[in-house]
């Protein structure tokens, strides 16, 4: 099949989850997958290797904007929390996922802690656009879990980096650098737009496009996920954007309208039903049943004496959404050889159905948006 009649196909069938989103009332990203699974198996569409790049700047999209609505005082003043938060959230269902993998189902050490990685983890691409929906990002609440997510995502990424890539001195080395360049980044950034506004080439939206392509290559360097990367990114560049609501908007449209679409089409493409077997149906209840229980109990048991039910109940949901970093280990952990297909595809389908369970869930559950915060228990 021709590029140009692929890319019509894809594109319709983003258009139409989108549609489809608005009319249900469920989230788009949701539609999205599962537009990809229906492509992937139903479509004689190939490899589309053409929508790796938009699919992953979609994701480094994303991720930047999540950083640009994070307010770096509020993470300050709840760092304790947010800590709190990820922490048990990560390690209770690591824990749990490991043991069963371990110990009941014959699973070796290395095989155990990749399962237990990756269904422990929470996706930032998925939680943000949620928390947004929900309008929660306007109070602390939002902000708080929002925080605590990406301390799930840079918790797997460490468990990962330390047990299966190592840590050496050049990439120590290569990150500390990187952090000061962030912190530079921004003053540059905002030298160049005084510069160069007021025309027609738009070179704010390029250079912001050219941060998110420099991240993928980053992150490959210093091995750090690359969303938790972007989302770093965005914090810094947070103050800037609240200067030019005009280059916020123009991103938000290009980020959401176009490219944050292929990235949910991209993970809903990857899974393959044809290799479904019974092994692979029992894998995806036992072990999706112990990931979304305990990754719930882990998540509302940190956030029930800082929030109120509604919301600390849709936080147990939010945090469930497990996409982005779980299909990054499940990918790592069978080009390593440390799981096969069967596994690998078990481990897929538990992502993508606890991320929908988790939506769906969440979609009919009444929320409060007002005196989130109840009292403190780290008394700061």
């Amino acid at each position: 099949m021709k590029v140009q009649t692929e890319s019509l196909i894809v594109s319709v069938l983003i258009i139409l989850a989108g549609i489809g989103a608005l009319e249900i009332g469920f989230s788009s990203s949701i539609f999205e997958i599962l537009a990809g699974t229906f492509a992937s198996n139903f479509l004689k569409l190939g490899d589309l290797p053409w929508i790796d790049f938009l699919s992953n700047l979609g994701l480094l999209g994303l991720m930047f904007f999540a950083g640009l609505e994070t307010d770096p005082e509020l993470l300050r003043k709840h760092c304790l929390k947010s800590l709190f938060i990820g922490f048990s959230s990560y390690f209770f269902p690591l824990v749990s996922v490991f043991y069963f993998s371990h110990y009941i189902l014959g699973y070796s050490f290395e095989a155990s802690v990749l399962i237990g990685i990756a269904l422990s983890t929470t996706s930032l691409a998925l939680v943000y656009p949620l928390l947004k929906e929900k309008g929660l990002l306007n109070y602390p609440a939002g902000q708080i879990l929002l925080a605590g997510a990406m301390v799930v995502d840079i918790s797997s990424m460490l468990t990962m980096s330390f047990l299966f890539e190592g840590i050496n001195v050049y990439n120590l080395i290569f990150t500390a650098v990187l952090v000061l360049l962030l912190f530079r980044l921004p003053k540059w950034g905002e030298k160049l737009f005084e510069r160069y506004s007021g025309n027609q080439i738009e070179f704010k939206t390029r250079f912001i496009v050219i941060v998110l392509v420099a991240l993928g290559f980053l992150s490959e360097q210093v091995h750090i996920n690359e969303a938790v990367l972007a989302f770093t990114t965005g914090i810094f560049f947070a103050e800037l954007f609240r200067k030019d609501k005009v280059i916020e908007k123009k991103i938000r449209a290009l980020i959401f309208g176009f490219l944050a679409p292929f990235f949910f089409f991209k993970a809903g493409y990857s899974v393959k039903l044809s290799v479904v077997s019974l092994k692979v149906i029992f894998l995806a209840l036992f072990l999706g049943s112990i990931a979304f229980v305990t990754k719930y109990v882990g998540t509302v048991y940190a956030t029930a004496n800082l929030f109120k039910s509604a919301v600390y109940k849709l936080a147990g949901l939010f945090f469930n959404m497990r996409l982005t970093f779980g299909i990054v280990a499940s990918v790592f952990g069978l080009e390593a050889g440390l799981i096969d297909e069967e596994t690998y595809v078990a481990l897929l389908l538990i992502i993508v159905s606890t991320s929908l369970v988790a939506s769906v869930i969440s979609n009919r559950f009444p929320h409060e948006t007002s005196d989130d915060l109840l009292e403190d228990i780290f008394k700061i």
